[in-house]
């Protein structure tokens, strides 16, 4: 039996601007019987990869307002290296994967985006 020497977590919280423009809130939409599956895919995958002893990934959904915390990821292994390399690797897998949306709120209104930084969506 492998015992957990490491523990590293990962707390995502919501930044107060993006691109120059001041940011309100963020809100967050998916269909949670998916978003689940592929969020256990992935932890399964992550645990496997790296030898982990054991991962936790949490990501809410509806409204975040600034410097709460949107996602978190903790990981538990026997050595250092790996559970570094999983948590960075789990966070951005969730980013392009799971089917999490985010909508970006702004003083003249809200825009779409992916579930990562830089692609913009449409203003609503």
């Amino acid at each position: 039996m492998q015992y957990a020497k490491f523990t590293v977590s990962n707390v995502g919280c919501t930044r107060d601007s993006f691109n120059g423009e001041t940011v309100t809130h963020l809100a967050y939409s998916s269909y949670p019987p998916l978003a689940l599956r592929t969020l256990q895919k992935i932890a399964r995958s992550m645990r496997e990869k790296h030898g982990l002893v054991a991962i936790a990934v949490t990501h809410r959904l509806g409204k975040v307002d600034i410097g709460e915390e949107s996602i978190l990821i903790a990981v538990s292994s026997a050595h250092r290296e790996a559970a570094w390399r999983a948590g960075e690797e789990c966070l951005e897998e969730v980013k392009q994967k799971v089917e999490v949306w985010k909508e970006e709120w702004f003083a003249d209104g809200g825009v779409w985006r992916a579930n990562r930084d830089g692609q913009a969506g449409v203003k609503v």
